[in-house]
């Protein structure tokens, strides 16, 4: 198969079982033995017919069109319309092309107006929402956030993201050393911006064929999340509890800070998550971790035992997803408004359980993948109108002016990073601490 029929295949998957454009490559193993620069340009085309999908079918001429269309055919009429609004296929092209997939010709000469019928649209909150692909409620939402630079945003969130690394200082002597070993690999490296242990690998090579990835000298991660971890500052021999860790990216992040030393606590309520991160830790090297499943309603004595005496509590919160739409096209689509009421219920439990067992001069780092100020700013301030004993620690004080300045809000206060302003996923965190 072409290029093109590789990503219609994936883009079909997610129209017919839901899963995302990373599950269904993976499940195709023929994909395995297609080049590297393939491989990453059909991840690329899935997931922009994905994310964009709103807007290539109104280039293909609406929604109505395409609705009618069988999955496999609809994946294939988005994957060339893209192809086609990028000036890489001629309408006449594509139409030759989606004949060998489609039971009835279409014709993509539309495609070619479809700037100017955007332009066309009255409404602007409708014209947005087409613009960027978004659904209604969300890009109302977006615009009521961010006012003038919802553009910016929104088109951020509709970029590829960048592929970054973290050196894992547990397997390797700086990040410095591990783009060495990586250039061996004929992979370039830059570092990032702001995460002080974190690389931007070039190119479409395959990471995870390296040596440096197989003896755990580095871990996929954004920069965001990096730096999320940095803010959570784990004290030299310190308790760190990780509350929500699913596959335990941070965790580890969490363990390399802490040097192997004191006590690294990992919990989530996904037990298959907590396996996975079992694997993980012994090719980084991790021997300071201990993991438990929890409840989504309760926690295990052990859990809130180790939580009471515990120097920082990290609830890194099921939320929206809205900052990591990049690496998640299918989540947009996934999301609904009255999803977000549920949302902050179970931020506001898992930051009451916390602050209920908290100790004194102990800190909560609250953390988020979301841009929307409902999940973030006003879970914190929810948080200390009932907890008046809970303090703010602004990000100034943690990490120095120098480093945080750049990445905090207007106040120094939290992180808060956009993909529009920063390069990497949006990202809040807010620091708490109990007076003593």
């Amino acid at each position: 198969m072409d290029t093109w029929q590789w990503a219609a295949e994936v883009v079909a998957d997610w129209l017919l079982q839901g899963i995302s454009p990373r599950d269904a490559m993976a499940q195709r193993g023929e994909l395995r033995e297609l080049p590297g620069e393939v491989r990453a340009l059909v991840s690329t085309w899935s997931h922009e017919a994905i994310a964009m999908q709103r807007l290539l079918a109104f280039a293909a001429a609406g929604t109505a069109g395409l609705a009618s269309l069988a999955p496999h055919e609809r994946a294939t009429v988005l994957v060339l319309t893209a192809r086609v609004v990028h000036g890489e296929l001629s309408a006449m092209v594509a139409g030759n092309l989606s004949a060998t997939r489609l039971r009835r010709p279409f014709s993509f000469a539309e495609v070619a107006s479809w700037q100017a019928r955007l332009l066309a649209i009255e409404d602007p909150e409708l014209r947005f929402a087409i613009r960027h692909s978004l659904p209604d409620w969300l890009a109302t939402a977006f615009l009521q956030e961010f006012g003038l630079d919802a553009e910016v945003v929104a088109s951020a969130l509709n970029l590829p993201a960048p592929r970054t690394l973290r050196a894992n200082l547990l397997r390797v002597g700086s990040r410095d050393v591990l783009a060495s070993q990586l250039a061996n690999h004929g992979i370039t490296t830059r570092p990032t911006r702001y995460a002080a242990h974190g690389l931007h690998a070039e190119g479409t090579a395959d990471l995870f064929a390296t040596a440096p990835y197989r003896e755990g000298a580095l871990e996929q991660q954004d920069e965001a999340s990096q730096l999320a971890v940095a803010a959570t500052a784990p004290p030299p021999r310190g308790r760190v509890l990780d509350v929500c860790a699913g596959n335990g990216g941070k965790t580890l992040a969490l363990a390399a800070a802490m040097q192997n030393r004191g006590e690294l606590l990992a919990t989530d309520v996904h037990a298959g998550r907590l396996q996975a991160m079992k694997v993980r830790a012994r090719r980084a090297g991790v021997s300071n971790l201990r993991i438990a499943a929890i409840g989504e309603d309760q926690w295990p004595a052990e859990v809130e035992a180790f939580a009471a005496t515990a120097d920082r509590l990290l609830v890194d919160a099921p939320c929206s997803g809205t900052g990591a739409f990049r690496r998640r096209p299918e989540a947009r689509w996934q999301l609904a408004a009255s999803d977000l009421p549920s949302l902050q219920r179970t931020q506001d439990a898992l930051l009451e359980r916390a602050a209920l067992l908290l100790r004194p001069g102990a800190r909560i780092v609250y953390a988020t993948c979301s841009l929307l100020a409902q999940e973030n700013e006003a879970r914190v301030a929810a948080l200390l109108a009932r907890h008046p004993e809970l303090e703010r620690v602004r990000l100034v004080e943690v990490l120095g002016a120098s480093v945080a300045s750049p990445i905090a809000d207007g106040t120094g206060s939290s992180l808060s990073l956009r993909p529009d302003r920063h390069g990497c996923d949006g990202f809040f965190a807010a620091i708490l601490r109990k007076r003593r």
